[in-house]
């Protein structure tokens, strides 16, 4: 398997794809990001369900040996769609490796997770949680996509956001960044918590899906490449997908609709 397809609606299923890329630089990624409809956080399950079948069909079309739902939303309500279509292909999503986890590591607790709303409405997290006995606090943390997306990991307003939503999140001493996106704020979640003494594991959802995604990847044959699609290639989100990969990125044409 050296064919690795990967979505998300926008940037924070390029870091899935990068830690992918580091580990197993051999393999070919095909990345299909939907900007035309990010984020996904505020969409009904029934249109994440169409975008992901429509999707899953694009990659597997172009060649996708394997599938990663580089998206906690879409992995929460539409990976039964994206196993259906991948028909008999490994399909990854974002919430069973940290699950997996959870189930192989005894975490201090209690643990929060913060999302957004269709992840937190699921309670697919605070559910298997609960099951294997931890005290969980779930809250949907919905402006922080948005502002990364716009490229204000630093910005004073994604601070004061951050900081809302923890306080009101409360006290924990595990935190899961239920969202691929939220990888990019680790060093301000950090810098909260150290600012009140507090020491807290952060459990990222975006690294765990990549671990998962390589196990079973060798690494053999020349070097891969990354094909990027984009639903809106719009100049501002290739600038900052192109800064944030370390490369520029140059998305492929989509077909035209027949």
């Amino acid at each position: 398997m050296r064919r690795i397809g990967l979505f998300d609606s926008g940037l924070g299923g390029l870091i899935t794809a990068r830690w992918v890329w580091m580990r197993r630089p051999k393999v070919d990624l095909l990345y299909y990001g939907d900007t035309a409809h990010l984020p996904y956080g505020d969409k009904s399950p029934a249109q994440l369900r169409g975008y992901v079948r429509e999707i899953v069909r694009f990659l597997i079309a172009a060649g996708a040996e394997g599938i990663g739902i580089a998206c906690n939303t879409a992995s929460a309500v539409a990976v039964d769609v994206a196993q259906e279509v991948a028909a008999g292909l490994p399909v990854w999503d974002a919430i069973q490796p940290t699950l997996a986890y959870f189930r192989a590591h005894r975490l201090p607790e209690p643990v929060g997770v913060i999302g957004t709303y269709t992840t937190i409405r699921s309670h697919l997290y605070g559910r298997a949680l609960s099951q294997m006995g931890y005290t969980v606090k779930e809250l949907a943390t919905p402006l922080l996509v948005p502002l990364i997306e716009e490229g204000w990991t630093k910005h004073p307003a994604t601070r004061a956001a951050l900081r809302t939503y923890l306080t009101e999140l409360g006290e924990v001493r595990t935190l899961v960044l239920a969202c691929t996106h939220y990888p990019l704020l680790v060093p301000l979640i950090r810098r909260y918590y150290l600012r009140r003494g507090q020491d807290v594991k952060i459990i990222s959802t975006a690294r765990l899906l990549a671990e998962a995604i390589c196990s079973p990847l060798t690494d053999s044959g020349q070097k891969g490449s990354l094909t990027l699609w984009l639903s809106d290639p719009n100049p501002r989100f290739i600038a900052l997908a192109s800064r944030f990969w370390g490369s520029p990125l140059r998305p492929m044409p989509l077909p035209c609709p027949s």
